[in-house]
Formats: structure tokens, C-alpha cells, sequence
């Protein structure tokens, strides 16, 4: 699955000589460009079983690297560096510092699922990608993202309660990502419900703030949601203990 694009070429790895003549022939400038060799030295073989066990990522396997995702991605015709068939390539291929090189700009999936649509092998590419961000928090690579603080509150409130306040959601979000609830789009759109809505609504949605709506009978469903949780979050750190181990044993070899 060799990359071939002259875009994929890190700038910094590209040589050219002012002056330089070969067998009498003036090759000076762009004529002698060529890309600089190098060695990857952290190889992980694991990183595609760490990716494949989050969310999203559990399809990834099935790439052929036919560029479908790319040539459909929404952001890639605004970023061309955005380009989801390139970071897959480099998890089957285990070369985590090449995929670290992008880690400020892989989060920029906008979900859109042109991708998913365009993939003619059910990768589900957008998957891929929330899952490559994933990883990349776990790891801590990145500090978590407000997209995942936000998905943690909403997970929480429906398995504790079997509803959604939003209230008391947008109260949590903002405490976990250190935000003042009195934002001038908040108090507004405040106000806009104080005009609009009926006042039992409003007495409903202001009790509910204080006392959190509940499911009836929901004891059992919770229970059995937060069951799946664990075992998925079980799973997801076995993929990636056993990561570290791999890779650990690779550096001793190599040393």
C-alpha cells in the first residue's frame, strides 16, 4: 500500500542543490529535487488492534486504500493535509509518529459520512476518524477534546436517568471544560425562551433543573447499559495495555 502523492511529502524532507552538476549536465534547482531517506524508528504494530477496539474504528481492517474517503472528504477540499485514507494507511502500517505529525488536525472531522457513503469496503472512514482522535486522548497525545467532555455528560445523564434536561447537560459541560455559565449566547437564548414558551413549560423545565427527570422502571436499563460500558471500556484498555507491551518488547529488540 505504497503513498505516492506529492502532496504527502513533508516539505522539510524535500532537497534541492543551488548549484549542482552531474555527469556535465546542469541540474541546479528544482532539477535535483529528491526526498530525503529515512528510517522510522518507533514502528508499532499495534496501534491498528488500539484504533480498531475504539468506537468507530472497528472496520478499519477492510481498507484498500482506494482513496474514496478522501476524494469525497468535506474538510479535504478546504485542508488538502486532512485526508483520512493516508492516516489509515499509516495505522496498518503501525508508523505512529507519522500519524503524530497530524495530531493537531485529525479532530477536524466534521462527520458528515460522505465518506461512509463513498467507502465501498464499510471502513466507515468517520468512525475511523472519531476513533483516531479517541486514541489519541487516551494516549495523551492531546488533551481531551470538548466534543468528548460533551458525549461523557450526555452518556452519564441518560444511563443515570433515561432523559435528557438539557439544563442541567449544558451546566455540566461547561463545569467539566471550565466555562462561565453566563455567556452572552446563553443569557440570550434565555430570554428568547422566557418570550416564546408557555408558562407550564417554563415551570416544568425550572423544576426539572432542580430535580432531574427520570424513567420509570429505569433501574434495570441502567444497569444493564453501564454493564455494557464496562465491558466496553474493559476491552479498550486490554487493546491498549497489551499495546504498550508490544511495543516495549519492540524497543528492547531494537536496543
Amino acid at each position: 500500500m505504497p503513498i505516492h502523492e506529492k502532496s504527502l511529502i513533508r516539505p522539510e524532507n524535500l532537497k534541492t542543490h543551488d548549484s549542482l552538476i552531474l555527469d556535465g549536465v546542469d541540474v541546479s534547482g528544482h532539477w535535483s529535487t529528491f526526498i530525503e531517506s529515512r528510517v522510522v524508528a518507533d514502528y508499532n504494530e499495534a496501534i491498528e488492534d488500539e484504533i480498531a477496539a475504539l468506537p468507530g474504528g472497528e472496520h478499519i481492517h477492510r481498507c484498500w486504500q482506494c482513496g474514496s474517503c478522501t476524494n469525497s472528504c468535506t474538510v479535504n477540499a478546504i485542508n488538502p493535509d486532512f485526508n483520512p485514507r493516508y492516516w489509515i494507511y499509516l495505522i496498518r502500517m503501525g508508523m505512529e509518529s507519522e500519524l503524530l505529525r497530524d495530531k493537531d488536525i485529525i479532530w477536524q472531522c466534521v462527520s458528515c459520512n460522505k465518506c461512509t457513503y463513498a467507502c465501498p469496503r464499510d471502513v466507515f472512514p468517520e468512525g475511523v476518524m472519531k476513533a483516531t482522535s479517541h486514541w489519541l486522548e487516551l494516549k495523551g497525545h492531546t488533551p481531551k477534546s470538548p466534543s468528548m467532555h460533551f458525549d461523557e455528560v450526555f452518556t452519564e445523564q441518560i444511563v443515570k436517568t433515561g432523559k435528557i434536561e438539557e439544563s442541567r447537560t449544558i451546566r455540566r459541560f461547561f463545569q467539566r471544560t471550565n466555562q462561565g455559565l453566563l455567556q452572552d449566547w446563553m443569557l440570550e437564548m434565555v430570554k428568547q425562551l422566557l418570550r416564546g414558551l408557555p408558562i407550564g413549560l417554563l415551570t416544568r423545565m425550572g423544576l426539572a433543573t432542580f430535580v432531574a427527570p427520570r424513567t420509570s422502571n429505569w433501574s434495570r436499563a441502567s444497569a444493564a447499559m453501564q454493564e455494557y460500558i464496562d465491558e466496553q471500556h474493559e476491552k479498550q484498555e486490554e487493546a491498549l495495555s497489551l499495546a504498550q507491551l508490544v511495543k516495549a518488547a519492540q524497543e528492547d529488540v531494537a536496543a
